[in-house]
């Protein structure tokens, strides 16, 4: 399908709002005038977004048919039908990359542990051959 040059202006607005973080010292960096840090990943500034509906291709919307937040059930995860996929026996499965930070205690990152009696830790667990959709 072609695309016109609206459709090109219309993705380009969704890249609006990015700016480099400032810099910061122990990196290598040729100075060229800016002190923009071009190592860390850009922050988004909201005043800078374009707010308005995106279209895409098929003369609809980027992300039309899926459900706003503000629309979705409240709870709806803990429901009868809801589907959870686990994605290993670790609390940092191989599919997740936590930074290195979260493993050291003093940080107390909060983990969600289910107990051990419940129906869905049983599900889950299945008697240690680990069910991987419930």
């Amino acid at each position: 399908q072609a695309y016109t040059n609206e459709d090109i202006e219309s993705f380009a607005r969704a890249w609006t709002g990015f700016d480099r973080t400032a810099a910061r010292g122990n990196i290598e960096q040729i100075s060229r005038g800016s002190t923009d840090n071009r190592l860390d990943p850009m922050q988004v500034v909201p005043d800078w977004r374009d707010p308005f509906p995106k279209s895409n291709l098929d003369g609809g919307f980027i992300g039309d048919k899926y459900e706003l937040c503000v629309d979705v059930n409240y709870k709806s995860f803990l429901k009868k039908g809801a589907h959870y996929r686990l994605l290993g026996g670790s609390s940092s499965p191989e599919m997740t990359k936590d930074p290195s930070y979260f493993s050291d205690p003093a940080n107390s990152v909060l983990r969600a542990e289910l107990d051990p009696t419940s129906a869905l830790y049983l599900r889950l667990y299945n008697g240690g051959d680990y069910e991987l959709d419930v």
